[in-house]
């Protein structure tokens, strides 16, 4: 592994039941107060610091006393239940199947 593929890979989560129904039920809203049209958004991955996947620092960053050119966050394990889907133009969304 080089150091430009040297990535620091966060632990993945575990959400229950609970947590999943009140993200997916939540409606997020922009800086200035507006809500966005629907519920269960968990952000996206062109934000300048995205919640989940991977994202490379300009001079890297350190965890645990080590450098690492970014991080990984990983999607998090959820009940079967839920699900997380891509919204075309907007991010993430989690949401019950149907």
């Amino acid at each position: 592994m080089t150091a430009v593929d040297n990535y620091y890979v966060h632990p993945e989560e575990t959400w229950d039941e609970k947590k999943c129904a009140k993200l997916a039920k939540h409606y997020a809203s922009d800086g200035l107060g507006t809500k966005y049209p629907f519920p269960g958004y968990l952000g996206c991955s062109t934000s300048g610091y995205p919640r989940f996947g991977r994202i490379r620092y300009n001079g890297g960053c350190v965890r645990n006393d080590e450098w690492y050119a970014g991080e990984e966050i990983p999607f998090p394990k959820i009940p079967e239940s839920y699900e997380i889907v891509v919204v075309p133009s907007w991010g993430w969304q989690i949401r019950k199947k149907t």
